[in-house]
């Protein structure tokens, strides 16, 4: 760490808001470009896993009981059906939203993350204790919610209407948007989401961030490796870990989100699972979802410090 006014020029760790800003807006939405098909796939799994759910689920009430049973699916029906209605393309349904909701809220996530712990290390001229790392991490992603529900629900739709369909509702993101601005329902499921939606980013943002810099920080100058090898050690511990905290949360967020009127709140969704489908209602999906969830954020720890690098040996060379 450098002194004051050892240099005119900044560090090449400089605590830059717009170097982080947006290292962690273009390796989330890299990471979501990989991760799609897997999205595609765990998403229609949670809504429409099992007999039972797609029976009662609002999205099947203009459903015959054969369609009924035709929406009940598993992982392999869900490929089969997606490639066969859609083609390759299908299994990037949504990615519009996805990544412009990867360029808002995951950007924020991460990036305010890099910029809060780094502000306050150089404030207090010293390397940030656990509590002071999960504490940014927390704050980030609480700040970052509401930016993600709104693009949230536009992708769910899109991955659910296209599913039974064949067409979205919405032409594209930006007339999803719109739509969600004229709907008189949008606030009131906004606040139903919203706990859950909070509760998941800030789990993973400590399981899946925070934790990879405090190994970074703790760990690392004790094992006496390669930034790059350090980097991707890392990065695959703190990837297991958000992947562990994430099936349950990220399938009670996304019934939320799809279906409100059913799932008026974090504990409703939470109750009507157990009582409905049991304990393991809500890790439907879950091997699809542990895959999506560990390459996400293994992609999002090894690009953005590639990214930071490269700024980095930029900002040198000037």
């Amino acid at each position: 760490m450098s002194r004051k006014g050892s240099s005119t020029h900044p560090p090449p760790n400089m605590t830059s808001i717009g170097r982080h800003l947006f290292c962690a807006g273009f390796s989330a939405s890299l990471a979501s470009g990989i991760t799609a098909p897997l999205d595609v796939i765990r998403i229609r799994r949670q809504l429409f896993g099992s007999f039972k759910a797609s029976q009662s689920s609002i999205f099947c009430y203009y459903q015959s009981p054969s369609a009924i049973r035709k929406a009940s699916a598993s992982g392999l029906d869900i490929v089969k059906k997606t490639f066969k209605q859609q083609g390759f393309q299908g299994f990037w349904t949504g990615y519009s939203s996805e990544a412009i909701r990867q360029w808002t809220y995951g950007c924020a996530r991460i990036g305010l993350h890099r910029v809060f712990s780094g502000k306050l290390a150089e404030a207090q001229g010293a390397p940030l204790e656990l509590h002071q790392l999960v504490g940014c991490a927390a704050l980030s992603g609480i700040l970052a919610v509401p930016l993600q529900i709104p693009f949230d629900k536009i992708k769910i739709r899109q991955i659910k209407d296209t599913w039974h369909h064949g067409n979205s509702r919405y032409k594209n993101v930006f007339h999803g948007l719109s739509s969600l601005r004229d709907c008189p329902e949008f606030g009131p499921d906004f606040r139903k989401v919203l706990p859950a939606a909070m509760v998941r980013t800030v789990v993973g943002n400590v399981a899946g961030i925070a934790t990879f810099d405090i190994l970074k920080q703790n760990v690392g100058p004790k094992l006496e490796l390669s930034k790059t090898t350090s980097t991707i050690l890392f990065s695959v511990v703190a990837s297991c870990c958000n992947t562990l905290c994430m099936a349950p949360l990220d399938s009670l967020r996304n019934r939320i989100i799809a279906s409100p009127n059913r799932y008026t709140s974090i504990t409703v969704a939470a109750v009507r699972i157990l009582r409905e489908e049991g304990p393991l209602g809500f890790y439907r999906g879950a091997s699809v979802t542990a895959s999506a969830n560990w390459i996400h954020n293994f992609t999002i720890l090894n690009v953005c410090e590639i990214a930071g690098s490269v700024l980095d040996k930029a900002n040198k060379g000037q």
